[in-house]
């Protein structure tokens, strides 16, 4: 059954086909021109792409550690952030930075070639690829009449030159590798899902384990992320069980079919499409859970900061420790405010505040920045994506389903990152995955909009757009620049060269 209006699905005629085989050509030359770039900004504008990395060892020191059997890490590549308990170094870090080194061992000797650069620049480019995969299937989704194509060419250079894959650029260190895989990850998630929901057909079985593999790739990368991942895709295949094997039923809806319980859970169970997804998840958190147990004693916990060389050496780090945990839900709108303003960085050594902050927050790092400067037209569209999702559908009710239950498994690392002891520009990507399913809806819904109103309010619309596009480039790289000033991570002579260009952060050069 065809549906009308914003309802329908449209195919690509044998035209359109030739000319896409052209433009993947002009893809692929875009991606090598973004990561030049990107190769530009990460390495300080020498180009190297093999270079060192603050704790850049620690990774490579991780794989030899796991060829032996071992989930230590040698002290010295890991420095200050290592944990240390009954007289072994451990890092926190996922294992998969450290697997991934495993496919550069037959040409490289990893204990001298430094590859932190070359792994973040691959995860970011990845990222940015997909991301942009994802604008152009929505886009091809739309009605030939609402294919706005100046307003794909601003989305596209937003998200390109803009948003947290723009401005952690500063440097490969430690703590970027694991956070732009997750990334990478989460992305090409998305990907299978906007596939199957802006495509106008069901999840397959293959879509459903391509979700629990990355699930599990994430889980084994970054713990907020894998979390969200896991949620999402054991949403999603409880939704297509649900869908093939009770849904047909309607006169049966809340009843179990004939056989009761037993019944329904044995064909479940014999269904490939769904036990395998599930086979999936549960090697991953068996392999996730076998490192945790090896470095803290309890496969549910990811880090024990009880252990922490850094926070051993800071007031109140156990107080805090002992007292809110890790994850506090009660301090979300401190995370709420810094993330969304930056104000609480600017509050911690402000009487009275300061005094509070410090009794609840292990660490607040500069810079401090609203997103509203760096990511606006992603903010609005996600605004506007999330009011045509859930108060205002507009899309198949099949695919709002995807995209709701998609949802609720990325709100999930955003609930962690807001209420969690440290707060930090890099956890900023964390909130990536969400924004960017409610953008591409917005950005859907915007075309529809536009293809409705005259010619000079789409006009009007465009010079909008185009602006809040500019403001999050301009912005975007100033953080990036402001990120290099501040960071120990990126060499000194670096830092200096930038200090006149943001002379109130002085401050990161205070003892």
């Amino acid at each position: 059954m065809s549906l009308p209006g914003r309802y329908t699905s449209v195919g690509l005629s044998a035209r359109e086909r030739a000319g896409w085989i052209s433009f993947d050509w002009r893809f692929v030359a875009l991606i090598a021109a973004v990561a030049v770039y990107y190769l530009f900004l990460l390495s300080n504008g020498t180009f190297q792409l093999f270079a060192p990395e603050m704790l850049d060892k620690a990774f490579d020191s991780m794989l030899a550690h796991l060829l032996r059997g071992e989930v230590t890490v040698d002290r010295e590549a890991i420095d200050f952030e290592a944990f240390t308990h009954d007289g072994k170094t451990y890092a926190y870090f996922g294992v998969f930075p450290a697997l991934l080194r495993l496919s550069a061992l037959p040409f490289v000797d990893i204990a001298q070639v430094p590859l932190a650069r070359l792994s973040c620049l691959t995860a970011v480019v990845v990222y940015v690829a997909v991301q942009l995969r994802m604008l152009l299937i929505v886009h091809r989704s739309l009605p030939p009449q609402n294919r706005w194509h100046s307003f794909l060419a601003i989305m596209m250079a937003a998200t390109v030159l803009s948003g947290p894959q723009l401005y952690i650029l500063g440097s490969a260190s430690i703590y970027h590798e694991p956070i732009l895989w997750s990334a990478a990850m989460a992305a090409t998630f998305n990907l299978v899902l906007v596939r199957a929901a802006f495509g106008g057909r069901e999840l397959g079985a293959r879509d459903l384990v391509w979700l629990a593999t990355l699930a599990g790739l994430a889980i084994n990368t970054r713990a907020s992320i894998g979390v969200a991942l896991y949620l999402g895709t054991i949403l999603l295949v409880a939704w297509s069980a649900w869908k093939r094997h009770a849904a047909g039923r309607r006169e049966q809806l809340w009843r179990f079919p004939a056989g009761g319980a037993p019944t329904t859970i044995r064909a479940v169970a014999s269904d490939p499409s769904i036990a395998l997804p599930i086979a999936v998840l549960l090697l991953f958190a068996a392999a996730a859970g076998a490192v945790n147990f090896a470095r803290w004693g309890n496969p549910f916990t990811f880090v024990d900061f009880r252990y922490y060389y850094w926070g051993l050496r800071h007031a109140n780090f156990l107080d805090i420790l002992q007292n809110y945990g890790e994850i506090n839900f009660g301090r979300m709108w401190i995370g709420g405010l810094y993330y969304a303003t930056g104000i609480p960085y600017l509050l911690k050594g402000v009487h009275p505040f300061a005094e509070f902050l410090d009794s609840r927050i292990a660490t607040i790092e500069a810079p401090p920045f609203s997103p509203f400067l760096t990511n606006p037209l992603t903010i609005f569209l996600s605004g506007v994506g999330l009011y045509h999702l859930w108060w205002r559908p507009s899309l198949p009710r099949q695919a709002v389903a995807i995209l709701r239950l998609a949802l609720v498994g990325h709100a999930s690392a955003v609930l962690l990152i807001l209420a969690a002891m440290y707060l930090t520009m890099r956890y900023r990507f964390d909130f990536a995955p969400f924004m960017t399913v409610a953008a591409l809806i917005g950005y859907r819904a915007m075309s529809f909009t536009a293809a409705e109103k005259s010619e000079s309010w789409r006009k009007r619309l465009s010079i909008a757009a185009a602006s809040l596009c500019v403001l999050g480039i301009l912005g975007s790289h100033y953080v990036l620049l402001i990120h290099k000033v501040w960071s120990i991570a990126v060499p000194m002579p670096v830092r200096l060269a930038l200090l006149p260009f943001a002379p109130f952060a002085r401050a990161a050069f205070e003892p």
